[in-house]
Formats: C-alpha cells, sequence, structure tokens
C-alpha cells in the first residue's frame, strides 16, 4: 500500500464521520432502561424486550456484506472495514474513493430508515463501533466520531429507538476474523494486552461519560465475539472476564445508570462459552448470546434459561439471523414464549436476501470480485470508480429489494 493511499484513508475515516467489581444500581431518578432481575425494564418498571437491528454494514464493513470473497468461495475473513478501505484506496481515484464512501455512510441508514423502523415495531439499534473512527490512537478523539454517535443517538431518540452501543472492533482487535477489524488475523487486544487494554479501557469510559445521562443508550455492548485463542475459541474465558471487570469498573466512575452488556468466548455461541464469564459482577448487566443456523427449538436454549435462573440475569439474543423467513418466524416464536430479545444481523447487505434490504449488485461488479478474489486482473481506475459509486448508489432504501417475508416474520408487517 502506498503512502498516498496511507495518508488519504487517514485523512477520510477522520473526515468521513462527522463523529472492587462495581455494584452500582441506577438512581432512582434514572428515566432509561435498567436491569430488574432477570428482565429489562423501562422507567415504569414495565418489561422491555429488546427487538430491532444490528446495522454494522453502516459502521463496520466486512467483506461478506459486499460480497468479497477469496480464492476458495469464502469470504475474506480478514477483511474487514480497514483493508476493504486500502483496497479500494488502491483501485479508484481518491475523489471517486471519497465520494464512495460519502455515499456509502450517508445512504445505507438515515433517518427515514429510523422513522421507517419505527413503523415497523423496531425498538432497539444495535450500532457498531469501529475504534478507528471514534479513537485513532490512545487518548484521542475525533470529534466527527463523536459527531456520528451524536447524530445516531438523536434519531434513536427522534423515533422512540434505543441505542446499544456496541465494541465491534475494538483497538487492537478482540479476535482474529473480519468483524473485529484485524488486519493480520492476530486479536492483539490478548496478545499485547499491556498496549491495546488500557485504550479499549479509557474508551469505553470516555463514551460513558459522554452519554451518561442519556436515556436513549440502552446501554454499553463491551465487546463483540471476543477470541482470546485463535486456536482455542472457547478458551480464555478468565481473561476476558477479568478484562470485563475491568471495563465496567471504569464505567462505572462516570456512569452508574446504563446496562452492561456482556457475551463469552466463542463468538457468544453456545452456554458453555457463556458460562466462562460468569457468575455476574455487576447488578445492572445482561448476558448476550449470538443465535446462528440451529433448530428453534427448546433444546437450543434451555442452556441459556437455567443461566438466567441460577445467576438472576437477564438474556439477549443481540445477533441472529443470516437464515430464511420461516426461521426468522421461529426464532422470533421461541424467544417470545421466554421474554428475551433480538436483534437481526444485519439490515442490509449486498446481493443477499436474508436481509430485510437486498442491496443491487452494479453492473460488471464481478470485476471487482475476481480481482480480489484473484481470479481477474485489476480494473482500470475509471472502472472500479463507475462500478463502486453504483453500489454506494444502490445502497438507498429507495433502491432496495425488500424482503417483505423477512419482515412478516419478525414484526407482521412489510416495507
Amino acid at each position: 500500500m502506498s503512502k498516498h493511499a496511507a495518508a488519504r484513508i487517514a485523512t477520510l475515516i477522520s473526515a468521513l464521520f462527522l463523529a472492587a467489581p462495581a455494584q452500582a444500581q441506577p438512581p432512582e431518578s434514572w428515566q432509561g432502561l435498567r436491569v430488574d432481575g432477570q428482565r429489562i425494564v423501562d422507567a415504569a418498571g414495565k418489561n422491555f424486550v429488546m427487538k430491532g437491528f444490528g446495522a454494522g454494514e453502516w459502521t463496520n464493513v466486512e467483506a461478506y456484506m459486499i460480497e468479497w470473497p477469496d480464492g476458495d468461495g469464502k469470504y475474506l475473513w480478514y477483511y474487514g472495514h480497514t483493508r476493504i478501505h486500502e483496497t479500494l484506496a488502491g483501485m479508484m481515484s481518491p475523489s471517486a474513493y471519497d465520494k464512495y464512501w460519502r455515499d456509502w455512510n450517508h445512504n445505507i441508514v438515515t433517518e427515514d430508515d429510523f422513522a421507517r423502523m419505527q413503523r415497523w415495531g423496531v425498538n432497539t439499534l444495535r450500532v457498531s463501533i469501529n475504534h478507528h473512527w471514534l479513537s485513532p490512537s490512545d487518548g484521542v478523539y475525533l470529534q466527527s466520531g463523536w459527531d456520528w454517535l451524536d447524530q445516531m443517538i438523536a434519531w434513536g431518540k427522534a423515533h422512540d429507538i434505543h441505542i446499544v452501543l456496541c465494541m465491534h472492533a475494538a483497538p487492537g482487535g478482540q479476535s482474529n476474523e473480519l468483524m473485529s477489524d484485524t488486519v493480520d488475523g492476530v486479536p492483539h487486544l490478548w496478545t499485547e494486552p499491556e498496549i491495546y487494554q488500557p485504550w479499549t479501557i479509557r474508551l469505553w469510559q470516555a463514551i460513558a461519560a459522554r452519554y451518561a445521562n442519556d436515556t436513549t443508550v440502552a446501554g454499553y455492548e463491551l465487546l463483540d465475539e471476543p477470541i482470546v485463542y485463535k486456536n482455542n475459541p472457547r478458551g480464555g474465558g478468565d481473561k476476558l472476564r477479568a478484562f470485563y471487570v475491568k471495563v465496567t469498573d471504569a464505567i462505572r466512575e462516570v456512569d452508574p445508570n446504563h446496562i452492561i452488556f456482556a457475551c463469552g468466548t466463542e463468538w457468544c455461541g453456545s452456554p458453555a462459552a457463556m458460562r466462562t464469564i460468569l457468575p455476574p459482577w455487576d447488578d445492572n448487566m445482561a448476558l448476550v448470546f449470538h443465535k446462528y443456523w440451529d433448530k428453534n427449538n427448546q433444546d437450543s436454549i434451555q442452556g441459556y434459561l437455567d443461566i438466567r435462573s441460577k445467576h438472576n440475569a437477564p438474556l439477549w439474543n443481540a445477533e441472529t439471523g443470516e437464515n430464511g423467513n420461516a426461521w426468522a418466524q421461529g426464532m422470533v416464536d421461541l424467544l417470545d414464549k421466554h421474554n428475551i430479545g433480538w436483534a437481526w444481523w444485519t439490515y442490509k447487505k449486498v446481493n443477499n436476501s436474508t436481509q430485510p434490504c437486498k442491496v443491487r449488485e452494479p453492473a460488471r461488479y464481478a470485476k471487482v470480485l475476481d480481482y480480489v478474489e484473484g481470479k481477474g486482473p485489476k480494473p482500470s481506475q475509471s472502472a472500479a470508480d463507475t462500478i463502486m459509486l453504483e453500489l454506494a448508489a444502490n445502497t438507498a432504501s429507495s433502491k432496495c429489494m425488500w424482503n417483505d417475508g423477512l419482515l412478516q416474520a419478525l414484526f407482521n408487517t412489510d416495507h
């Protein structure tokens, strides 16, 4: 990657985004969501079941969201947000590259989308934070990143949608995979803890201090799908729990109000993984799991229900989806029966029908895919500009191919 491209990426990321364990309970004056035993409740003490979406493609683009495979037909598992930026910077002209990301971020989720979600019945949006656009180095915070978070929270407030702030790409990377925006397949948060853990803790404290009194914010999901050991995904629960406790302590110094959301190891994908971080360390916290590609029967969640009963803490299915409409209906029915909220992953993807909105693949997009996969030559700069700008334009909801069957399954409505 050239120095010119690196400089443009750093400049663009800054410019684009106009943006002992604590046992503290929120004060009685707190009017936001909080934990009450095994439930999440609102200010009036009424049961609140969190239902909505994760919108990772808005804030932490991953290769599979834009159809980028590797030579084996699998997605580029180390092609997270940063490497996608690097690759496009090497293909496109500087002006078109800048416009591509401006248009993508402008179109992918808008206030009109918040209004649409409110009409469907969405009450929660899980927002992925990539540290690069908020804290590119330890102790440095971009106003552009704060502005971006402020804007999405303001839209949530205007449309009665709570925002969960999730650290999807922590400094150093909390896993070896693309969701953590690792560029080398190494989870540096764990391999170099003396560098990256204090940075992440300070970042969380800065976030909590800014939003401590904001009742639109539902809470803080400390890490997305942490993997401490690359070759042992379920291992390292003791290290993960110790880190979570430190983050929570830092948050509670400035914010006694918001819910702490935390998941275990192994992609948050099993009761055994959840047990690696137990018992709970805060009275106002919920336990997170991710549910994909399984059966929608009692057995699929019984382990989580047992944990909920034993530890008297609520559950939240923070990621679910990548499946058909009938499966979605089964998931909703099962979790509703057991008072468990969920967030469908994700809102829009390119040429994929498991989301509410399918983004149309541009003409000649195969040229880009072949190049990324190593099967074809690099497109000319003018061709890459045209193709990618068309993709950015196609992300607008007005150009979506809507999956009304999924919306019927999730919310009993259509677009």
